[in-house]
Formats: C-alpha cells, sequence, structure tokens
C-alpha cells in the first residue's frame, strides 16, 4: 500500500532528537489505546541497541509534512512494532510500515512476525487479519492497590514460606523456571541468562519481596517481585512446580507477596500476565489472579503471521 500524500518515511539516526519523537509518538498511541503508557527512553535504546539491530534497514520513522513523527516501525524478528499517531490513523500509513516489517523480516529469514495490538480494536485487528495474521496470545496488565491489608495467605498442607536471601536460593529458582518451563507475559519461554542478570543478579535481586514456597527441602513455588519506584511493585515472575496444583499455592505465593510490598509501602501492585488467545475473541483472565483483587487495566493481543 502506497504512503499517503505528505508522508515521507526516513531512517532514524540513533540519536536522542529521534528517540525523543520515538518515545512521544509511542506514548500517544499506548495513552489513547489503553489510557496510560509505561513506556520510556531507555525503552527506545533498548530496542535500538538490541544485538544485530541495524537502524539503517530495520526502522523507518513516518513524518507528516510539518516534520512531526507520524508513525514508526522496528522489526527484530520474530517481534515487530508498528505505531501511528492516534490523529493519522486510517490512512494506510500503517499498513504500510506493516508491509516494510514483513519484508524485511523475510529477508532477515524470520519464518513467522509478531504483532501487539489492544485487544478487541477492531480497527488495528481487522487489516492484520486480512494480511494474514492470526491472534495466538493475549496479554493483560492487571494491578491492585494495596491501601487494603490483603489477607494472610493459606498455604497447602506441608508448605512452608522461606525468603530468597542467597545465591543457592537463587539457582534453586533458576532450576523451577526450567523445568516448570516458565515463559513471560508475551508467551515466550524464559531466556534464563537474561532472566537471571535482569532480576536475580546480586545489582537487581530484591530478596526482602520475593516469596519462596518449599515442601520439606524441595522448593516448589516462587514469586519473584520488585519495586520499580516507591509507589509500584511488580511480580515479575510466578512460578508453581508442574507436582503441585498451581491454583492454591500460586494464591499463596501472591498473597504473602503483596503483604511484603504493603510493609515496605508500596501502594500498587502490578502483575504482567498472558495466556494463549486460541479461537476465542475473549480468553478469560487465568487463574490465581483474579481470586486475590487483581484487575486488568489493559489488555493487548498478539498476532502472528506465517511468512513464506
Amino acid at each position: 500500500m502506497a504512503l499517503p500524500a505528505g508522508v515521507r518515511l526516513r531512517r532514524p539516526a540513533g540519536d536522542d532528537e529521534d528517540a525523543v519523537a520515538v518515545l512521544v509518538l509511542t506514548t500517544a498511541c499506548q495513552v489513547a489505546d489503553t489510557g496510560r503508557s509505561d513506556r520510556e527512553l531507555a525503552d527506545v535504546a533498548e530496542d535500538w541497541e538490541r544485538p544485530g539491530a541495524d537502524l539503517a534497514r530495520d526502522a523507518w520513522i513516518a513524518e507528516d509534512g510539518g516534520g512531526e513523527t507520524i508513525g514508526y516501525a522496528f522489526v527484530a524478528p520474530p517481534q515487530a512494532e508498528v505505531r501511528v499517531h492516534p490523529r493519522a490513523r486510517g490512512r494506510g500509513i500503517g499498513s504500510h510500515l506493516r508491509e516494510l516489517v514483513e519484508e524485511r523480516a523475510s529477508e532477515r529469514g524470520a519464518r513467522e512476525l509478531r504483532q501487539c495490538v489492544p485487544a478487541g480494536d477492531r480497527a488495528a485487528e481487522r487489516p492484520l487479519e486480512l494480511a494474514g495474521y492470526e491472534p495466538v496470545w493475549r496479554t493483560w496488565r492487571l494491578e491492585r492497590p494495596l491501601d487494603v491489608a490483603p489477607e494472610p495467605p493459606s498455604w497447602p498442607g506441608g508448605i512452608a514460606e522461606t525468603a530468597l536471601d542467597d545465591e543457592q536460593g537463587v539457582a534453586q529458582v533458576l532450576a523451577l523456571l526450567e523445568r516448570s518451563h516458565a515463559h513471560g507475559p508475551d508467551g515466550e519461554p524464559l531466556a534464563l541468562d537474561v532472566f537471571h542478570e535482569e532480576h536475580l543478579g546480586p545489582e537487581r535481586l530484591d530478596s526482602a519481596l520475593c516469596v519462596l514456597a518449599c515442601r520439606r527441602e524441595a522448593l516448589v513455588g516462587a514469586a519473584v517481585c520488585e519495586s520499580w519506584n516507591d509507589a509500584d511493585g511488580i511480580v515479575v515472575q510466578l512460578a508453581v512446580d508442574a507436582g503441585e496444583r498451581a491454583e492454591p499455592l500460586g494464591r499463596a505465593l501472591l498473597l504473602a507477596a503483596f503483604t511484603r510490598m504493603r510493609r515496605r509501602g508500596i501502594e500498587t501492585v502490578v502483575v504482567p500476565v498472558g495466556a494463549p488467545a486460541g479461537g476465542s475473541r475473549e480468553p478469560a483472565l487465568p487463574e490465581p489472579y483474579a481470586a486475590v483483587g487483581l484487575r486488568p487495566v489493559w489488555q493487548q493481543t498478539i498476532w502472528r503471521k506465517r511468512l513464506s
């Protein structure tokens, strides 16, 4: 699809000016789509600094006649990001950018491409359907205020709560994540070396907020938690051993984590989760999240296209 008259494409230079322009655009898109934005300048830089990323071939900025950024696309197979400013939508800019990222992904040898759009936004979903995409995964951002104390956790029989406070505990958590086939909110399997570096390393681990559950001496459950700031805490990963019942143990881990966060003075807990979309437009929120007072503040669907 051709670009509309007055719109031009260029490649980002990778400097702060372009990064800020992309951040302003993506923030406007997120606020229009979900009512809020959690995108930061560091997120743009992190994308651009990915191994193998080549801004001269993997990224595009669309500008209007006045030089204002109204569109952006970036591809790092199998993921692609396509954004169009709310006031510039419906003109074919998004479809043009989608065709560009698909072509570039094919050049890089990708067999599939994934894009994320707000769940239920038919104006965004319909073009993907027509282009051969299918919904494969639903993600939720769940939140719960901690102004009221959470109920005490009810641990299953034989389970004891412990702390994550040494290297042995970190190794046990990584082993639990591996044998439970842990995945991120986006449905992708966890890269354990990256997860260790970002959340469990000596300078990143927030042991006071993390909760472990042991049966005898064996680790059977974990809630890896941290704080973004003084007001917000996040459950980065919830894991339950395959031999345990997920609902009662997961529920107890979450409630114990909420208690620790509230004790710290954290006001809101955030939990990003995901589940297969299947063929349903409204996949159910997985347990045990709804049972502990978590409510979705936004939802997104990941769409996948098989590339020839």
